[in-house]
């Protein structure tokens, strides 16, 4: 589901066994540690994976929800292997479909976390929810004091199921977002912004106050996942 550089190796998530895989820069591949509690479920499972300051991130489905664990990378590349987790943020909504699951360090060093709306489209519509956001995070898991919305980790709402998110070298966050019957869309996300899920697919909500996708495409043409 997700891949990150280490050195010279690359770590890949499996969604259904919950594996983290390496492989080396001479093509060998070698389970490197397998995830504890990982419920899969439909979309849900092992997903998105990041690597910061010695330090895998994994967002994955539990028993009681999506969640983000931050694990020591131990070893070098050919024998990587993970230390105990951390667990930063839990409880996060999840359902068999629209579980988000990116996870990405900003450009800012902090920590940022895709959620779906977990099948509950109007829960998008809240800021206090966590579903139907993009969070921002410290990478201890705290919530940054320069949060646009005050003491929440929500850094943008209104999504229906955000898959990837990558930055410019001008510093803008875009996203990719799986729409329902009409529109996928690209969106240059507003930090503080209301995205407009499910109140609006695709264009035509900003004089409502939503922040427009930049693009959109039909979703019989493609559903987008990652973004780079």
């Amino acid at each position: 589901w997700s891949a990150v550089v280490v050195g010279t190796s690359v770590l890949i998530s499996e969604r259904e066994t919950a594996r983290i895989v390496e492989i080396t820069a001479d093509g060998e591949m070698r389970e490197a540690a397998v995830v504890d509690g990982v419920a899969p479920n439909g979309e849900g499972g092992l997903l998105g994976l990041a690597v910061a300051d010695d330090h895998l991130f994994a967002y994955s489905t539990a028993a009681d929800g999506n969640r983000v664990q931050r694990f020591p990378l131990e070893g070098e590349p050919g024998s990587l292997a993970l230390g105990e987790p951390v667990t930063l943020i839990s409880g996060m909504p999840s359902a068999q479909i629209h579980n988000g699951g990116r996870v990405e360090i900003g450009p800012d060093g902090m920590l940022y976390v895709t959620v779906g709306d977990a099948a509950d489209p109007d829960s998008a519509q809240d800021p206090d929810s966590l579903a139907g956001a993009i969070l921002r995070l410290t990478t201890d898991g705290d919530v940054p004091a320069d949060n646009p919305i005050e003491g929440s980790p929500a850094h943008s709402y209104g999504h229906r199921n955000v898959q990837g998110i990558d930055w410019t070298d001008d510093g803008r966050l875009f996203a990719s977002e799986l729409g329902q019957n009409t529109w996928d869309e690209l969106n240059e996300v507003v930090a503080g912004g209301n995205h407009g899920w499910p109140e609006v697919e695709g264009e035509g909500g900003e004089d409502a106050g939503y922040v427009d996708p930049v693009q959109v495409w039909s979703t019989d043409v493609a559903s987008p996942s990652g973004l780079a």
